[in-house]
């Protein structure tokens, strides 16, 4: 991705803050030396839980739509990061995560996992299309460690017209979400999109025709 696409994705108000934080001497970088976007944080939220599940598969006895997630991690410096610990986490195609008591799950680790990256800086997961709750976009949670410390809390997000055809399965009871950037919880004070845009995780289809998202993942 070359800069002026990317300037023109994230919009003139993330480039603002950027430069009022560069003022302020935070250092803040908004691009690898290859003009990837950084990717930017979103907060860790109420459901995560270090279950040191070492899967790619994490879908367990959850039912949903397949999909395949594709992650590469890489520096600023375009480098890929070997033995970085991605580590992800999702709800169900009804909208509950595992292993917590108000969602009626206690000592359940379904879509839970973590996979360390190779020499190429990628990894792999095979989980379900994840369903939605009130107050949030469509998400996925990472968390990304590097050195025995988080490099990266972040969330991903997925195109609306692929939601829209998922939502039609009957296995996800809800149906359309349709929550807004503007509504959501974490993503509500953003100016403008730019954050939303800059976490939307590509989605394909392999040779069987289900889901894949890939998504590369920048560090500072």
């Amino acid at each position: 991705m070359n800069r002026t696409r990317f300037l023109a994705l994230i919009g003139l108000s993330f480039v603002a803050s950027f430069l009022s934080s560069a003022r302020r001497g935070k250092g803040v970088q908004l691009v690898t030396d290859c003009n990837d976007p950084i990717t930017p944080p979103v907060n860790e939220g109420p459901y995560y839980k270090d279950e040191k599940l070492n899967r790619a598969d994490i879908r367990e006895s959850r039912a949903g739509v397949p999909i395949t997630y594709l992650f590469m991690v890489e520096d600023k410096h375009c480098k890929p990061v070997e033995g970085a610990i991605v580590d992800i986490w999702q709800c169900d195609a009804e909208g509950r995560y595992s292993d917590f008591e108000a969602q009626q799950s206690l000592n359940q680790t379904w879509l839970r996992g973590y996979q360390k990256t190779d020499k190429k800086g990628e990894c792999k997961f095979q989980s379900i299309f994840p369903g939605w709750y009130n107050g949030r976009l469509t998400h996925l949670h990472l968390k990304v460690h590097v050195n025995n410390s988080v490099a990266l809390t972040s969330n991903l997000f997925f195109p609306k017209h692929i939601e829209e055809a998922v939502y039609k399965n009957p296995l996800y009871p809800k149906g359309l979400n349709n929550v807004t950037v503007a509504q959501d919880i974490e993503l509500h004070g953003d100016k403008d999109e730019s954050r939303f845009k800059a976490l939307t995780m590509e989605i394909t289809k392999d040779g069987a025709n289900q889901l894949v998202g890939k998504y590369k993942i920048a560090l500072t």
